[in-house]
């Protein structure tokens, strides 16, 4: 009889564990917002991007440049 559970329960865990899987595909091969197409997918070497830093420049934020700086806008999406 406990055997029995057992298989239930595995049973209900795997269909489960197939919808979430299925669902997630369906959602990132899905259309973008407002439904434009998803974007490409990359299908090999695009490029390359640099993780080092910019050398500090300290003649860059003078005082005057700090006197007129303004908060970037809030975006609206």
């Amino acid at each position: 009889m406990r055997n029995g559970w057992v298989v239930v329960v595995g049973a209900a865990v795997g269909v489960v564990l197939v919808a979430v899987v299925v669902a997630g595909v369906v959602t990132a091969r899905g259309p973008g917002p407002a439904g434009q197409p998803s974007a490409p997918t990359s299908t090999g070497d695009v490029g390359t991007a640099s993780t080092r830093l910019p050398t500090p420049d300290s003649s860059y934020w003078d005082p005057d440049r700090m006197g007129s700086a303004l908060p970037a806008p809030m975006p609206t999406e």
